[in-house]
């Protein structure tokens, strides 16, 4: 089966706009469920938040306007699932804020216990990502380095690696989503 591509469409879509937008998510769906969907229940370890974080990409899908503007499907439904999985992890790491009057009066007497907390914070941010780098394989992590330390493009990097460009978008996601998973298991 070849790939949807969403450029164009297939029917026309001045005549059923939500149709033509429904036939291609559906086409999508086919092609690429089953792909993301192993690569979610090998990120997540949990096949009913894999189906879940599925079921959202492809709802997110449906609601995009101009889908004939999207080149890459593969890249960016992959790209969706990883935001996805983003916010869900952060809502499961956010938990109610108490403040606590007399602490609140110490810092404000103190202030440089504040800012030294703020660098011990900054630190212990800076040694995990550190330690979780250290754990990704070479081409991830000199990637990762590359895109985000050195500034390069994905072309940049895909030139200096020697692979293409959507390789190069493979493992940034790939990156990403383990250091995250990384950073929120130290």
């Amino acid at each position: 089966m070849k790939p949807p591509a969403f450029k164009g469409g297939m029917t026309d879509p001045s005549t059923r706009p939500g149709t033509a937008r429904t036939a291609l998510t559906a086409e999508a769906f086919r092609h690429y469920a089953v792909d993301l969907h192993r690569y979610l229940r090998k990120r997540l370890r949990d096949p009913q938040k894999a189906d879940d974080v599925v079921q959202e990409v492809f709802s997110r899908l449906l609601r995009v306007q101009q889908l004939e503007l999207i080149r890459k499907p593969h890249s960016y439904l992959f790209g969706i699932a990883f935001h996805v999985i983003r916010e869900m992890r952060l809502q499961e790491e956010q938990e109610p804020v108490s403040y606590d009057s007399v602490a609140v009066e110490a810092a404000a007497e103190h202030p440089a216990h504040v800012a030294q907390d703020e660098i011990a914070d900054r630190l212990n941010v800076r040694a995990q990502l550190e330690r979780a780098l250290a754990r990704l394989p070479d081409i991830h992590r000199a990637l990762v380095l590359m895109c985000k330390r050195d500034g390069m493009t994905y072309e940049e990097a895909a030139a200096a690696t020697g692979i293409s460009v959507h390789m190069v978008e493979k493992h940034m996601i790939q990156a990403r989503v383990k250091l995250l998973s990384m950073m929120w298991d130290l």
